[in-house]
C-alpha cells in the first residue's frame, strides 16, 4: 500500500472506533476527546479536520498525530499500524486489480471532499437519478469522454459524487469491476502543493508515464482488462483559467488514443466550457468522441438543469427533519431554491438564525443578503468587489433588457480591479459568456441569477438618496420602473426591509400615498407585516419591542382589514411590544379582527388584557373601544346587552363630531379610525340605521374630503356602510350612486382596495338587488361573494351572504334551493364551532324573523 491507501484505512478504523458511519465538522471535537481519553495524547480538532479533509492540509501529518490515531484504535503506533496493512495485502495482485486500489483510495478522499463542500449533509441531497440512464448510454456506447456542465451553484459536483456512488461505490452498485477515479480540486491542490506535476504524480500512483500509455497497454494486452477506466475530473475551472494549465488540457485531450474502455468525465463550470469549445469544434475525432447527452442545451452551454420541486422539498424536507409540502415554502422561495446554491445558504443561515420560516417571501432577500455580506462586504478586496458590482449593475440597467452587459463597456473598470474582478468570477457572484447569436460572437458578462442585479440596483438607488427613506425614494422607484413588472416588486420589496431594517417606518407610507397599483400595494402591505414580525424577532434589530411607534400603526389601522396574515402579525407584536399606548391600540386593532373573524375565544383573551387598561382607552380614543367591544362580543356569544348607555355615548361621539371644524383628510388618527369602524358596526347591530346615518354624515362634516382617500381601506369601508344604510333606510337611488362610485374607484388601478373590501362591495350589491326585487342579479353577486370568502376565509361575510342567498332564494319560492343553503351554513357554522351573530345579518327586515328561526335552531344546536 502507498501512504494514501493508508491513510485512507487509518481514517475508517477511526471512523469505526468513534461509532460514526458518516462524518462531519462538528464531529472533530468529539473525536479530538475520544482520542486524548483513550491515548492521553491531545490531537486538536483542527488537526483532525485537516486528517478528514475538511480543512487545507498544507504540510504531512506529524509522527505524532499519526502515533497517537494508531494508538487510538489499538496499534502501538504508526509503523506497526503499517506493517500490519502491509501483510493484509495479498502478493500476486492482477495490474488492474492495483490499479483499482490505488484509483479507489485516491477517489474516496476526493469523494470526502466534495460531500464536505456540498453546503448541506450530502444525505439530505436530491439524488438526481434523471441522469442516470444518460451517464449509463454514454459508458456503454462508443463515445470518448462527455461533459457534466453548468453554472456555479447548479449543483454539478454533487451530482458527479451521487454517480461515482451510484455506479461505482455502493453496495448494489452496476459496474464494481470498472475503476472510477475521481480527481477533483482537493486532489489537485494537494499534489500542486507537494510540487509535482500531474504527469510525475500519475507515474508515481499508476506505474504509467501518462494515459495514453497506460490505453495502449491494455489495448496490446487485452485479457489483462478487467472493465472500464472511468476518469472524472472536477473542479478545475480555476486552473483552466490559466494558459499554461488551458494549453496542458487541450494537449492531453488530443494525445487520446480512441478505445472503448477509457472513459472521460469533466466537471466544468459553463464558461470554461465556452473556452473549451473551439478546441474541440476545430477537431473531427473529438467532436466524434464527445458525448452531449439528452439534457444538452445549446443556449446554455449546460446538461444540469434547475432542481425540480419535488427535489427540492426533498431536501428541505431533509434539512427540517420533518416533511415539507409545496404549501409550506412561498413561491418566490421555492423558485429559488431550484438553484441547489441557495439551499446551501439556507443551511449557513438557519444555523445562525432559528426563527426562519419557509413561507415567508422575505426569507428570498436574507438569504440574497447573507450570501453578499459574507462573499462581498465582509470579504477581501471588498470596496473594489462593490464597486465593480454597482458599476455592473448600473450598465445593464442602462442598455439591457436580458439583464446582461458586453464585457467590452466594462472593461475599463475590470482593467482597474482585475483580482477583484477574478474573485467575483470564481466566487460565482459574476458570469462570463459568449453571446453566438451576433455577428460577431461577443463576451458578455451578467450576475449569478436576476436576484443579485437586483439587489446591487437597489444599492445604486440607495446611493442616490443618502441612505435615507423618504418618500422621494419611493416617487424614484414608480417614475423610474415600469409597473406590473417583477423587477419593481423586487425594489419595492428591498426598500420596505431597507426602511423597517432602519425603523424608518413613517416613509412606507408613501407606497400607499403615491400611485402604486392596487396589487403592489396589497403585496407591500403583505411584506411589511414579513418583515416587521421577522424583525422584531431578531436580536439588536432597530424594528423592536421597544422602537414600535405610531407611524407602525397608522399603516397597520388603514391597510388590510382581515387576513390571516394581517391576524398574525398584528397578534405577535402585541405580544411583544413594550409600549403600552401601543399595546394597547394593538389589542384594539386585534379584536376588530378577531369580531370580524368570529373568533370567540381569542376576543375573549383580548378583552381581559384590555380591560385592564380601561381607563387609559378612554383617554386614548375618542370612545372607550371596550365598551363597543363587549357589546359586540355579547352579541357573538348570545348574551343580552345593556346597551342605553352605550347608545348615549355614541350620541354624545355624534355631535362632538359634527361640531367640529372641517379638517384635511391627513388629519384623521388611527384612534378615530378604529373607532368610528367598531362604532359603525354596532349601530348596524343594534338596527339603528338612522343613527349611523347621522354618524357616517358627522365624519364627513369633520372631514369633507375623506371619501376621495385613495390611500386607505377606511375610506370605502366607509362607504361601503354607508351604501347599506340606505338600503335599510329605502334610499335606493342614494345607494345605487354608492354603488356606481365604488365601482368607479375600485376600477381606477392606484385606489387602495383589498379582498376583504371587495366581498364587502358583493354583499352591498347583493343587498342592492335582493331589496329591489332584482332576485336573479342577487344571486350573481352572492355567489360572487362566497368564492372570494372561501378563498380569503371571511368567516362574518360568510354568513352574511348565505343569510342573503337564503332570503333572495326565499323570494324565488325555489324550497329546496332554501333547504341546501340553509344546510349549508349551519354545516359552516358546525364545522368552524361559530354562533350567529346579529351584525352578520345584514338581509332585509322581512329576512328577520327567518333569522331568529335560523339563530335559534343553531342554538339549540350547539347545546
Amino acid at each position: 500500500m502507498n501512504a494514501n491507501d493508508l491513510l485512507i484505512e487509518l481514517r475508517k478504523f477511526v471512523l469505526i472506533k468513534s461509532g460514526l458511519r458518516n462524518i462531519d465538522p462538528a464531529h472533530c471535537k468529539i473525536i479530538s476527546e475520544y482520542v486524548f481519553q483513550e491515548t492521553k495524547n491531545y490531537v486538536s480538532e483542527t488537526t483532525i479536520k485537516r486528517f478528514f479533509g475538511f480543512a487545507n492540509t498544507l504540510h504531512k501529518f506529524s509522527l505524532f498525530t499519526l502515533n497517537s490515531l494508531s494508538q487510538y484504535i489499538g496499534y502501538n503506533d504508526w509503523d506497526s499500524f503499517c506493517k500490519d496493512k502491509e501483510n493484509q495485502t495479498t502478493s500476486v495482485q492482477s495490474i488492474w486489480q492495483d490499479l483499482k486500489l490505488k484509483a479507489h483510495a485516491i477517489t474516496e478522499v476526493s469523494l470526502i471532499a466534495s460531500k464536505n463542500n456540498s453546503g448541506i449533509p450530502f444525505n439530505a441531497t436530491a439524488n438526481r437519478n434523471f441522469f442516470y440512464p444518460d451517464f449509463d448510454y454514454f459508458l456503454k456506447n462508443n463515445y470518448q469522454f462527455t461533459t457534466v456542465s453548468a453554472q456555479p451553484g447548479q449543483g454539478k459536483s454533487i451530482l458527479l459524487a451521487h454517480m461515482v456512488e451510484y455506479f461505482f461505490f455502493s453496495e448494489n452498485a452496476i459496474y464494481k469491476n470498472d475503476i472510477v477515479l475521481l480527481v477533483n480540486s482537493t486532489s489537485i491542490n494537494t499534489i500542486v502543493q507537494s510540487g509535482a506535476t500531474l504527469k510525475d504524480w500519475f507515474l508515481k500512483e499508476f506505474k504509467f508515464a501518462s494515459l495514453t500509455e497506460l490505453i495502449a497497454y491494455f489495448k496490446k494486452n487485452p485479457d489483462k482488462r478487467e472493465g472500464r477506466f472511468v476518469i472524472i475530473v472536477d473542479g478545475i475551472d480555476e486552473l483552466l483559467a490559466k494558459s499554461n494549465y488551458f494549453k496542458t488540457f487541450i494537449d492531453f485531450l488530443y494525445s487520446i488514443e480512441e478505445n472503448s474502455f477509457v472513459k472521460l468525465v469533466f466537471g466544468l463550470r459553463t464558461n470554461s466550457w465556452i473556452n473549451l469549445q473551439p478546441a474541440i469544434h476545430g477537431s473531427a475525432s473529438l467532436t466524434k468522441a464527445w458525448y452531449t447527452g439528452l439534457f444538452y442545451d445549446d443556449d446554455t452551454l449546460s446538461n444540469v438543469p434547475a432542481l425540480n420541486a419535488d427535489e427540492v422539498l426533498y431536501t428541505l424536507s431533509n434539512v427540517e427533519n420533518k416533511i415539507i409540502n409545496k404549501t409550506d415554502v412561498s413561491p418566490p422561495l421555492l423558485a429559488q431554491f431550484k438553484t441547489p446554491f441557495w439551499l446551501h445558504v439556507y443551511f449557513k443561515l438557519k444555523d445562525e438564525n432559528q426563527h426562519l420560516e419557509l413561507n415567508n417571501p422575505l426569507l428570498c432577500y436574507e438569504l440574497i443578503h447573507y450570501f453578499l455580506e459574507k462573499r462581498v462586504f465582509l470579504a477581501k478586496k471588498s470596496t473594489e468587489k462593490i464597486f465593480l458590482l454597482k458599476k455592473i449593475s448600473d450598465c445593464i440597467s442602462e442598455g439591457s433588457k436580458k439583464l446582461r452587459v458586453a464585457k467590452e463597456k466594462i472593461l475599463s473598470y475590470i482593467n482597474c480591479y482585475p483580482d477583484a474582478y477574478e474573485e467575483l468570477l470564481h466566487s460565482g457572484i459574476i458570469i462570463e459568456e459568449k453571446r453566438l447569436s451576433t455577428t460577431i460572437p461577443t463576451e458578455i458578462v451578467r450576475f449569478l441569477n436576476d436576484d443579485i442585479y437586483t439587489y446591487f440596483l437597489f444599492i445604486q438607488i440607495t446611493d442616490k438618496f443618502e441612505y435615507k427613506p423618504s418618500q422621494s425614494l419611493f416617487e424614484y422607484i414608480l417614475n423610474n420602473f415600469e409597473g406590473r413588472t417583477t423587477l419593481r416588486d423586487y425594489i419595492l420589496n428591498w426598500s420596505i426591509r431597507f426602511c423597517i431594517n432602519r425603523n424608518e417606518i413613517a416613509a412606507l407610507k408613501s407606497i400607499f400615498k403615491l400611485p402604486f397599483t392596487n396589487a403592489e400595494k396589497n403585496s407591500a402591505f403583505d411584506f411589511i407585516c414579513y418583515v416587521s414580525k421577522y424583525e422584531l424577532g431578531k436580536p439588536n434589530s432597530n424594528f423592536n419591542k421597544l422602537s414600535v411607534g405610531i407611524d407602525f400603526i397608522d399603516i397597520m389601522a388603514t391597510g388590510r382589514t382581515m387576513s390571516s396574515l394581517y391576524k398574525e402579525t398584528i397578534k405577535n407584536i402585541s405580544e411583544n411590544v413594550l409600549n403600552e399606548d401601543i399595546q394597547i391600540m394593538l389589542h384594539v386593532i386585534e379584536c376588530n379582527v378577531n369580531l370580524i373573524d368570529v373568533d370567540k375565544v381569542a376576543l375573549a383573551n383580548t378583552m381581559q388584557l384590555l380591560k385592564r387598561n380601561y381607563k387609559r382607552l378612554n383617554e386614548l380614543f375618542p370612545i372607550n373601544p371596550y365598551d363597543l367591544i363587549l357589546y359586540l362580543y355579547n352579541n357573538l356569544v348570545n348574551k343580552p346587552n345593556e346597551s342605553k348607555t352605550l347608545e348615549d355615548k355614541i350620541i354624545r361621539l355624534c355631535q362632538e363630531i359634527d361640531r367640529s371644524t372641517p379638517q384635511r383628510n391627513e388629519e384623521i388618527s388611527s384612534a378615530e379610525i378604529l373607532s368610528y369602524r367598531m362604532v359603525l358596526i354596532t349601530l348596524f347591530s343594534q338596527k339603528s340605521y338612522a343613527e349611523c346615518h347621522r354618524f357616517i354624515m358627522a365624519i364627513l362634516s369633520k372631514y369633507p374630503n375623506l371619501f376621495y382617500v385613495r390611500h386607505s381601506v377606511f375610506s370605502p369601508f366607509l362607504l361601503l356602510h354607508l351604501g347599506q344604510t340606505y338600503i335599510k333606510l329605502n334610499y335606493f337611488k342614494k345607494a345605487q350612486r354608492i354603488i356606481q362610485f365604488v365601482d368607479k374607484i375600485i376600477k381606477s388601478d392606484y385606489t387602495y382596495y383589498t379582498n376583504f373590501i371587495m366581498t364587502g362591495f358583493c354583499v352591498l350589491k347583493a343587498n342592492f338587488y335582493n331589496a329591489t326585487h332584482n332576485y336573479e342579479q342577487a344571486l350573481i353577486e352572492t355567489n360572487i361573494g362566497l368564492e372570494y370568502t372561501a378563498k380569503n376565509d371571511f368567516k362574518m361575510f360568510e354568513i352574511s351572504l348565505l343569510l342573503n342567498k337564503i332570503d333572495t332564494l326565499k323570494h324565488t319560492e325555489d324550497s329546496e334551493e332554501v333547504s341546501n343553503v340553509i344546510k349549508e351554513l349551519l354545516n359552516f357554522l358546525t364545522m368552524h364551532k361559530l354562533s350567529m351573530p346579529d351584525y352578520a345579518n345584514l338581509s332585509g327586515s322581512e329576512f328577520e324573523h327567518t333569522f331568529k328561526i335560523l339563530k335559534s335552531y343553531r342554538r339549540h344546536q350547539s347545546l
